[in-house]
């Protein structure tokens, strides 16, 4: 553990909120077990508002609200940070990729996208081009172009790719997410040992590889569950209709917390109460699928894309001989059409 000496945003270290302080300058990550040294651009990356905004934006989205699933994106964001610089210690720009891959992300994370247009990546890019980014990755000597390229992909790395690939950013999030739920069979820090990079992959032994192909399809069921399903359809029937009464410019959505969005559902007159009763009786929600018995008046929500990159496996040894490879074939079944309503009147 470390004290406020330690602790101190002006002792030249990162604050414990970013993960236990392993020694000056070292980040040692809860999840992964690892330790890293941090060069002078991640720590003043850390100290940002773009990123200290995210340790306000859940990494489950309003699932969050009533489940365990309540880590947030700061902490996933340094979850495949420590998986970058384990894997690619001396690569400057993907680390800092890895820092800044979710620095678009608006309340609730992927919850709201869409509305008015609103694109989390479009919304990265201009973040990376804000003079405080900016002048950050140029101090370091950082190419911002490759930054940017690394985070969407045009260049293959193990943050990510364009092929259907497990990568680092997926691998924190439904590791984080087991854990979350209390379903991670074994310790993070196993997991990893399973893995290595592979030109710009990361590679997995076949045990490895069996135990995140299951985490995947754990992930693939939460997304279509209602404990997902019908928050999300709420929130974003509240939004729009707090958009649509004057109570938020749609610009400004993308750059709120998650508690500021909440705080201005829970005081306009048109979203209030039911922004109330998602906060403190959502037991009371109902999600049924498109064609089943609901009211007339219940919110749609369409689930069209699942996650399923899959581990790339040590040897060139094919998905489909792992154990749990054919319930992969299962999942087309929880795409499609929600509905989602409240159990009798507000």
């Amino acid at each position: 553990m470390f004290n406020s000496e330690t602790s101190s945003l002006t002792s030249g270290q990162p604050a414990g909120m970013y993960g236990q302080m392993a020694g000056p300058g070292a980040l040692r990550d809860p999840l992964w077990g690892t330790v890293t040294e941090l060069s002078e651009t991640e720590t003043a990356l850390l100290r940002t508002e773009t990123l200290r905004r995210l340790h306000f934006v859940r990494h489950a989205g309003p699932a969050a609200l009533h489940t365990q699933h309540t880590s947030t994106r700061l902490q996933h964001t340094l979850g495949v940070f420590a998986l970058i610089a384990h894997f690619a210690p001396e690569r400057p720009e993907l680390r800092a990729a890895a820092l800044l891959h979710d620095a678009g992300h608006g309340p609730f994370s992927h919850a709201l996208e869409g509305i008015e247009g609103f694109d989390h990546h479009a919304r990265a890019e201009k973040e990376l081009h804000a003079e405080e980014i900016r002048r950050i990755l140029e101090d370091g000597g950082l190419d911002r172009a490759e930054v940017l390229d690394l985070i969407e992909g045009r260049i293959a790395s193990p943050l990510r790719s364009g092929e259907k690939i497990l990568h680092a950013d997926h691998l924190d999030s439904w590791v984080r997410s087991a854990a979350s739920f209390g379903i991670l069979p074994k310790p993070a820090p196993e997991l990893l040992r399973g893995f290595r990079l592979s030109g710009p992959h990361l590679e997995a032994d076949a045990d490895a590889a069996e135990l995140t192909l299951r985490l995947i399809l754990h992930e693939a069921h939460y997304h279509a569950s209602p404990d997902n399903v019908g928050p999300i359809a709420v929130l974003r029937a509240l939004t729009r209709r707090l958009i649509d009464a004057g109570g938020l410019p749609p610009a400004e959505l993308g750059g709120l917390a998650d508690d500021e969005l909440l705080a201005l559902l829970r005081r306009h007159p048109s979203t209030a109460e039911e922004a109330g009763r998602l906060l403190y009786r959502p037991h009371e929600l109902r999600v049924v699928r498109a064609g089943e018995p609901a009211p007339e008046e219940a919110y749609r929500h369409s689930l069209h894309k699942l996650y399923l990159a899959l581990p790339l496996i040590r040897g060139g040894a094919a998905p489909s001989n792992l154990p749990s490879y054919a319930q992969l074939g299962e999942l087309d079944g929880l795409l499609g059409e929600y509905r989602v309503f409240w159990e009798g009147a507000l």
